[in-house]
Formats: C-alpha cells, structure tokens, sequence
C-alpha cells in the first residue's frame, strides 16, 4: 500500500444523537446505539491529512450545549429506492441550530474544493439498513425526544461502524444524577429560555408519552416560572393518562458554568 493510499479514509462530519432507544427495534440491519449518528457533511474518500490540516479554520457551532430535538416520523431513503430506515429530527425551541452549522459548514467546506450533495438538508438519523419491512418499521415506530451532543469527523468502516477520529466536545442539554428516591438531573442551557427547552425533554427522556405535553413555544424569564411550567406539564399529563412524576421541586438555583448556565432538577416520584 502505498502513503497516498493509506492517506485516503471515508470520512464525514457529524453530530453524535442519543435518545430513549427501543429495547427491541425491526429486524434490518441495524445501527448500534453507540454509532448513531445525524450526518453534516459526507465526504467521500478523502485525505486525511488533508482535512486534518484544515481543522483549526473549521467553522465552530455557534452553540456550546447540545441542541434537543424530537423524532417525529420514520422514513426510508432515498424515497424512489429506499436503502436505509431513518427518523426524521423536528427540532424543540425556537430556530434550528443544527441546519444553520450544517449551512456554516458546508459553505467552508464547498471553499476548500469538497465535492458535497447541495439537495436540501433533511435531518435524519439512520437506524438500519436493508433489507428491512417498511410496514414493521412504521408500525414500531413511536415520536421520542433526543438531544444531540459532540460533534465528530468520523471515519466510516464495512460493517455499518463508524469511529471518530477527531471530536468538539459540547455539553449535554441535561444528565441524570443519583438523588435519594427522586429523579435528578443537571440541566444546561446557554439561557433561562434554553434551560426551559432541555428540561422538558430531560422529563420527556423519562417518559416519552409527556411528548405531546410539552410547551416549546412558552416563554419563561425566570427559574420560578420554569418550575412552574413544568409542573403545569406533569399536572396536564398526569390529569389525562398518568405519570411516574409528582412535581417538579422548587429546588436549587442557576449557576454559570463556562458560556452555559446550569440548575439541578429534582422531581419527586
């Protein structure tokens, strides 16, 4: 193998996805939790050293907490001879953080002579690929909230793997701490609005039917008006089809922490 062959690597950038994933998916041939993935940027056999020596003017999202987002329908692509099953990604709050940095990223990208795939920027995470029963995946499929966390140059490998090889850590929208016979989690946000966002995803991660509860266009200005809010979530939810939930605790205070802004949230089961 010669250096310039050892050099070329099937490489993209993307964002690495989590999720409350099923136990038990369709059978097809599916993606490891740890391999999901939504794409950016493919870029197809190319220079590594080429695309690591353009790391450092690589545009930066202009988020540094993981935008959240809602999976809201399954589709197969591409439409006319579907070869993979994915799930379509609405985002949750206002705007769509991760379309604008795919805009930022690609514009820089088509500058440096990448050859990239312009049609409109539909996201999606793929789940599996074929062969897989259309009719099972749509039947299996249920809307789930998700949250979107570092953002990788990954390599892509046979075998449906994908390793990154370059990584911008971002922090997490919110992670789940121990507490004493409650549930617990530290939320992150960039804003007391982004903070309202990632909480009601954070209760919807433990229980997804709060979906249709949530409020992402409600308007909030201080950390009492998130508790409230939240609150008058779990009260609706729980008044129409029960809930593991009790209420949220007005509890704790925000703190910075770093460009973010942090608050623990307790919520009493």
């Amino acid at each position: 193998m010669t250096q310039n062959d050892s050099d070329q690597k099937r490489l993209f950038f993307g964002v690495e996805v989590h999720a409350p994933w099923p136990d038990e998916l369709p059978d097809s041939r599916t993606l490891k939790a740890t391999h999901r993935h939504l794409t950016l940027a493919f870029l197809g056999e190319s220079s590594y050293q080429k695309i690591k020596g353009l790391i450092p003017r690589l545009p930066r999202p202009q988020f540094s907490v993981g935008p959240v987002g809602i999976f809201d329908s399954c589709l197969f692509l591409p439409r006319r001879d579907p070869k993979v099953v994915t799930w379509h990604v609405e985002p949750f709050g206002e705007g769509d953080p991760i379309a604008l940095y795919q805009e930022q990223l690609s514009t820089f990208l088509d500058e440096e002579g990448y050859a990239l795939d312009h049609r409109e920027f539909l996201k999606h995470v793929t789940l599996g690929r074929s062969p897989f029963l259309a009719k099972e995946w749509k039947r299996a499929f249920e809307p789930l909230p998700l949250y979107f966390q570092n953002l990788h140059l990954y390599e892509s490998h046979s075998g449906l793997s994908y390793e990154p090889i370059w990584t911008l850590d971002l922090l997490p929208p919110f992670e789940e701490i121990e507490h004493v016979a409650d549930i617990a989690f530290n939320i992150n946000g960039e804003s007391i609005q982004q903070l309202f966002w990632n909480a009601q995803i954070a209760l919807a991660f433990e229980c997804p039917e709060l979906l249709p509860h949530l409020i992402p266009q409600q308007q909030v200005k201080t950390l009492e008006e998130i508790i409230i809010q939240l609150n008058d979530i779990v009260r609706r939810a729980d008044q129409e089809m029960g809930t593991p939930f009790k209420a949220v605790s007005f509890h704790g205070s925000v703190q910075k922490r770093g460009r973010a802004l942090t608050w623990e949230m307790i919520v009493d089961v």
